[in-house]
């Protein structure tokens, strides 16, 4: 019988650790878009249209957080049933995580703190993440399960941007103080899916060796 190891405590605990801060904020946008409050000039487009950010705040939740015990090789091996089932509702949660994404970056005004490059960044991530899931979940189809461990990497690595663009943002708000906008913000916002992509490949090329 597989036993846990440092290992999977160190992995679940870590990715637990990046979901808090996003999951704690999307619980409050949540808890806002049902009971009104703090409307601003700013969110007026969650309350104009809340239901595509109830979509991607619920969905990015579930999947972070599920998600986390997915890597955990000792966690896995001991709960193998456990994990194809809940691989299967991740797939799902992960596609609406992305799709609901586009959706928000496509159809919702434009953040007046945003700049030019934001819009287009946050399309090649939405694209990206989606096409690692479908290709993950066509992996696994197929009996490659390797392959398919590759991609879902990818793609729970994207998903898990917001948390590592909390500490990208950090030092602004050190040294800076108030809301970064413009180039800066788009620099920070896509630097946090850009090491998470660095590390998922880091990873992957780890995992061949």
């Amino acid at each position: 019988m597989p036993k846990y190891t440092k290992k999977d405590y160190w992995i679940i605990g870590s990715l637990l650790f990046l979901s808090l801060v996003p999951s704690i904020a999307g619980a409050i946008r949540l808890l806002q878009l049902v009971t009104g409050a703090n409307y601003t000039v700013e969110n007026q487009r969650f309350f104009n249209d809340p239901i595509p950010v109830f979509v991607h705040i619920v969905a990015v939740i579930v999947f972070s957080i599920l998600g986390a015990f997915q890597f955990a090789p000792g966690f896995r091996k001991k709960h193998i049933v456990w994990h194809r089932r809940t691989g299967k509702v991740l797939v799902g949660l992960g596609l609406f995580s992305a799709l609901s994404g586009l959706w928000l970056t496509i159809m919702y005004p434009k953040v007046p703190t945003d700049g030019d490059w934001l819009f287009s960044i946050r399309l090649v991530v939405g694209i990206w993440m989606a096409f690692c899931i479908i290709w993950g979940y066509r992996s696994i189809r197929q009996k490659n399960v390797v392959r398919h461990s590759h991609w879902m990497i990818r793609g729970y690595a994207i998903g898990m941007g917001a948390g590592t663009q909390v500490f990208t943002h950090l030092p602004w708000f050190i040294f800076v103080g108030g809301d970064p906008s413009g180039i800066p913000r788009d620099l920070m916002m896509g630097a946090g899916w850009l090491i998470n992509f660095l590390v998922a490949e880091w990873m992957v090329r780890k995992k061949s060796l």
